[in-house]
């Protein structure tokens, strides 16, 4: 894929679908977190919804902003993107959930999590997502 393929510009009204999706993959994992306690579900699936929602969160906001957005789902290659002084609190905080789109897709137990982990990154998305909605809004 070249360069000019790997960005796309986005009408800005397509900013708030794509904050409605992000809050809909944040509920996905906030469901599937029910379900890690008891081993119905892998820690690692609730990891990659969060990933997903933060990624389309920060997509949203690009897109709103009329800056290209990466075709990627390198969180840090989206802040970089976005202009200075407009990063969220997070920052590059967030790349941790890189691998959950990829590599931790397809492992289980290679590395151990917490439930309190679960519960950290329940609170970072939903910083993330407060964070994207004062930008481009909720409808």
């Amino acid at each position: 894929m070249s360069p000019k393929q790997q960005e796309r510009r986005f009408d800005p009204s397509y900013a708030k679908t794509l904050l409605e999706i992000a809050y809909g993959d944040f509920r996905t994992a906030v469901f599937a977190a029910q379900g890690v306690e008891n081993q119905n579900v892998r820690i690692e699936n609730v990891f990659f919804m969060h990933q997903q929602a933060i990624e389309k969160a920060l997509k949203a906001v690009l897109c709103h902003l009329e800056i290209p957005v990466p075709l990627v789902h390198d969180l840090g290659a989206l802040l970089a993107k976005l202009p200075e002084g407009s990063q969220p609190d997070a920052g590059y905080e967030l790349t941790t959930f890189n691998d959950f789109a990829g590599v931790r897709r397809y492992e289980e137990g290679t590395m151990i999590y917490e439930l309190e982990d679960v519960d950290d990154a329940r609170i970072l998305t939903e910083n993330l997502l407060a964070w994207a909605s004062g930008i481009v809004g909720k409808s």
